[in-house]
């Protein structure tokens, strides 16, 4: 049952059997002195069972066969004869109707509870089997099922069964099989059964032990047809709920949750709901496993059939909080209940927070450890994990208010680098435990996060590189703070994303050199000169990444440094009183349109014609007395050409017409 999973109670439930080898029922003392020897009974067992589904009941048939191997022991004092006369077997809680038959003789069967509420021991009596000597006994019992959320979690019913199939014997002596209808698909927790089609039927072999005394695992057969079905439409997104049949309650449960909770998980996460998600299946298996499970390859969540909504939101959060974006399952699986629990606060649902369990509790480990998931799990492993993996989550984040819990989430989710501006795409990737932590204290401030690691996640290993970050992290504090407002340059922030120590130490011994105390020059004189900051100039600062780039900046950074006082100087110079004559020179020379392009060509990060344009400005400054003396002089001079012209202008007009005489 691949996908991301998550425990939710308690431990993995195993089958409780009786004390199955080398048990002493009765001892006969016979004076005789001889050796003593080992005790034992060797047990092989072969366990069907069969899902009729027209009377909706599993049908089981058991074979054991005994031998007892505890040969008579003989002492000083005498002979002990060690024998059996009663063997145990488990069979579901629900059981009916067992019997048990050798040698073509019912014997008498006896029932007994066991602290699982869903396991019983049948057992058997039978004449003294001693050493040497064998016994085959046949069971027979018909599995009805348990009615849905009652304690016993075995469930038959129309289209579905889920039970406890299991064999006892020896290791490589047990054989157990699973027959249920070809068109049912069928799950088990163990991944050791073979499969074959004969007519209608499939039936599931299974021939590995998987326990020391034989063989447990939960199957479960569905019929996707003969599910109850609804969907739900929660903006954008339709999901397709399936239950038991007849399990009205669950549908109308899981339909107010994903109506009513998704909205409120998009906006605890930050994100907008992703996809990915099909349909919500109810089954009793995570009940018994102990963990609900999201299936990224079918698209489906299956959970319990207990109405507990922290579980729901759970799974669903698992659409955004899953191994493609969040790297180390201790780390998915802690923030997405951490975020369930938000969910269920918000909503006011149910669900009680795992408790955190002691450090040296039984399958205690550092969580960058815990494996993901297999066949080979150990229930101690997964219980603690789950419950440490939440403890140290809610311990990190518990103090931070919904914003700042949300802002958290989202970085995460977007894989984003703590070194980077809130929503930068620069440097992003699968956040792991070492980014979680950055985003944790870098953006969200929370102090003592690293001793929570330390309790909780790291190993050695570990704990030696958060001693390296740590002194990392004061050297890069320093050039941080010694470049001003402008972020360290691009490969140093790469490698302290990365935890890539020795790289962040290489860059800022050996290619910076003075380029932070540059960078803080040329904002001061961008600052003193009323001026921008030479976008280019801060990009190539905070972009730089090569050895060449680097190099580069020893050139530029003074450079712009100058550039901004020339253009200030020049934007003073043109800002001075002057007299009017000189300011006549200025305007006639354009002095002001000239600083203006040197201030445009200095945003630019064109320094070289920002360079240019202000020493222009600055040179027709000193010409601009001169130049307006002669603005005077050419004015003057037009304006008297002028009189002139009128003058005689006048004159022309006054003098009298000549005229001819006549006489």
């Amino acid at each position: 049952m691949g996908g991301v999973s998550r425990r939710w109670r308690g431990g993995l439930r195993r089958a409780a059997v009786v004390s199955l080898g080398g048990l002493l029922l009765g001892a006969t003392f016979v004076p005789a002195p001889t050796a003593v020897a080992d005790e034992g009974l060797a047990e092989t067992s072969r366990s069907r069972f069969v899902l009729d589904p027209e009377d909706t009941v599993v049908e089981a048939a058991v074979t054991v066969t005994l031998r007892n191997v505890t040969p008579d022991r003989r002492t000083a004092e005498g002979t002990y004869f060690y024998y059996y006369d009663d063997y145990g077997i488990p069979v579901p809680a629900s059981a009916e109707d067992v019997r048990a038959v050798s040698d073509g003789t019912t014997l008498p069967v006896r029932l007994e509870a066991t602290d699982d509420p869903s396991t019983a021991v049948a057992t058997a009596s039978f004449p003294q089997l001693r050493y040497g000597r064998s016994r085959t006994i046949e069971w027979t019992y018909t599995i009805p099922g348990a009615p849905i959320r009652s304690a016993d979690y075995t469930r038959v019913g129309p289209g579905y069964a889920t039970f406890a199939a299991q064999g006892i014997g020896d290791p490589g002596q047990v054989a157990v099989e699973v027959v249920v209808p070809a068109d049912m698909s069928f799950d088990a927790t163990a991944d050791v059964f073979t499969s074959s089609r004969d007519g209608g039927t499939t039936t599931y072999t299974a021939s590995e032990s998987t326990e020391d005394d034989g063989f447990w695992a939960l199957v479960s057969a569905r019929d996707p047809s003969a599910a109850d079905e609804q969907q739900v439409e929660v903006g954008d997104a339709t999901l397709t709920l399936q239950s038991f049949p007849g399990d009205d309650e669950w549908l109308a449960f899981a339909g107010e949750q994903v109506t009513t909770g998704l909205p409120v998980l998009e906006e605890i996460v930050g994100q907008p709901w992703p996809g990915g998600l099909e349909t919500i299946r109810e089954d009793v298996s995570p009940t018994v496993l102990g963990y609900a499970w999201f299936d990224h390859g079918t698209d489906e969540i299956v959970v319990p059939e207990d109405l507990e909504e922290s579980v729901l939101f759970h799974e669903l959060t698992h659409a955004w909080l899953n191994p493609d974006r969040i790297s180390g399952r201790w780390l998915y699986e802690g923030l997405t209940e951490a975020v369930s629990h938000r969910v269920v606060a918000a909503t006011g649902g149910s669900g009680t927070p795992r408790a955190a369990p002691a450090r040296d509790a039984p399958g205690a480990l550092p969580l960058v450890t815990w494996p993901e998931f297999g066949s080979d799990r150990s229930p101690d492993v997964e219980e603690y994990a789950y419950a440490a993996s939440y403890a140290a989550v809610e311990e990190l984040v518990r103090d931070l208010d919904d914003a700042g819990f949300t802002a958290l989430v989202s970085a995460a989710y977007a894989g984003e680098s703590a070194y980077e501006r809130p929503g930068a795409k620069t440097n992003r990737g699968r956040t792991d435990w070492r980014r979680f932590l950055d985003l944790v204290e870098l953006r969200a401030g929370v102090e003592g996060a690293g001793d929570v690691y330390r309790t909780w996640v790291v190993d050695a290993d570990g704990r030696a590189l958060l001693d390296r970050r740590a002194e990392a992290r004061e050297v890069y504090a320093r050039v941080d703070t010694a470049d001003g407002d402008w972020a360290p340059p691009l490969g140093l922030r790469r490698a302290m994303t990365e935890w890539e120590f020795d790289a962040a130490a290489s860059v800022v011994e050996s290619s910076l050199g003075a380029a932070p105390a540059d960078a803080v020059t040329v904002q001061r004189a961008a600052e003193a000169a009323g001026l921008p900051v030479p976008g280019p100039v801060r990009e190539a600062y905070e972009s730089a990444d090569t050895e060449d780039e680097y190099a580069a900046l020893a050139t530029l950074l003074p450079r712009a440094a100058d550039t901004v006082g020339a253009v200030r100087a020049a934007s003073d110079a043109a800002m001075t009183d002057r007299d009017p004559v000189s300011e006549l020179g200025a305007r006639a020379l354009r002095v002001g349109p000239a600083v203006a392009d040197a201030r445009t060509a200095l945003a630019a990060g064109e320094l070289e014609d920002a360079a240019a344009l202000a020493d222009t400005a600055t040179d027709r400054l000193r010409w601009a007395p001169w130049a307006g003396l002669a603005v005077v002089v050419l004015a003057l001079g037009l304006l008297t050409g002028a009189l002139v012209a009128a003058v005689r202008a006048r004159r022309r007009r006054a003098a009298p017409p000549e005229h001819d005489q006549w006489w």
